[in-house]
């Protein structure tokens, strides 16, 4: 039988155990380090969700993510000439941690990106791809963020993104600009009577603001982060005029892939956590965040 100093032992060690407990409950949850631009963001905070990891095709070890690493705030590379920076690499890289896996990194012309997906060489991309129906008829594409695009021109010019006509305008290969929007403002143009856009594809949109520099072109047409990051960057550029056509920004694979599946439920999950918006936050993107996924 328990002895009177027993049972007081036992009833010291509970309450302080108790006590112990309580003080802990109380005390601040780990607060995750602020998002860096100078350094990869590695979201360790963040756990893997098994009911999500589950959805990846069986064996899956890694994933080799595509973007164009040219075109900041978006993606580009550090000062070390290798690492990935950006909000599409900080996106990725917490995909991974929802889903359990690394991520690595094909730093790939825009332009060779989707046959890159269609012959397997990558298993998805975050390039900040608009939707169009020609895409949609090979890629499964699933949004991510929003935004439009935007004109840049030199600040001594008075150009603006609705009278381009008879100019030297540059965008990237294989972007939406180039593809769809700049042919549709020359239409615009011809249509009034007007001279048609000289419409100039170039590798990247960072090649684009370089020509503008050198006075080879008028104005350069890219996405809104690009081209606003731009002007804040260098002094030499304005925005000419409004922003134009907000669309849906998606991340994308193969047509039917059977990575698919995953990616959408891990973009549903990843839109309510806060460092979703954190990325957009820090890089000066805040209106780009989504509450919604879908899959186009």
């Amino acid at each position: 039988m328990m002895d009177f100093m027993s049972y007081r032992s036992l009833f010291g060690s509970l309450t302080a155990a108790m006590a112990f407990s309580a003080i802990m409950s109380l005390a601040p949850a780990a607060i995750a380090a602020p998002l860096s631009t100078t350094n990869a963001n590695d979201f360790s905070e963040v756990a893997p969700i098994k009911e999500i990891a589950s959805l990846l095709p069986p064996g899956t070890k890694s994933l080799n993510v595509a973007m164009n690493l040219s075109t900041p705030p978006n993606k580009f590379l550090a000062a070390d000439g290798r690492t990935a920076l950006g909000t599409n690499p900080d996106l990725a890289r917490l995909m991974g941690r929802v889903l359990g896996v690394p991520v690595q990194f094909s730093n790939v012309a825009f332009d060779g990106i989707i046959p890159g997906l269609l012959s397997g060489q990558f298993d998805f991309s975050i390039a900040s791809m608009g939707v169009t129906p020609e895409r949609t008829k090979v890629l499964d594409m699933i949004d991510y963020a929003q935004w439009g695009s935007e004109a840049v021109s030199l600040k001594t010019s008075n150009v603006d993104v609705h009278n381009l006509c008879g100019l030297n305008v540059g965008a990237q290969l294989g972007s939406l600009q180039l593809a769809k929007l700049l042919p549709e403002l020359s239409s615009e143009c011809t249509g009034k009577g007007k001279k048609a856009i000289n419409i100039v594809g170039l590798p990247s949109q960072q090649d684009a603001l370089t020509q503008l520099t050198s006075g080879r072109l008028d104005a350069a047409f890219g996405d809104t982060p690009v081209m606003s990051y731009a002007v804040l960057k260098q002094p030499i550029f304005r925005v000419a005029g409004d922003e134009i056509r907000p669309l849906p920004i998606t991340l994308s694979t193969k047509k039917g892939s059977s990575l698919t599946p995953a990616l959408i439920a891990a973009m549903k999950h990843i839109v309510h956590l806060p460092q979703y918006r954190e990325i957009f936050q820090v890089w000066g993107l805040p209106n780009a965040a989504i509450d919604q996924v879908k899959l186009y």
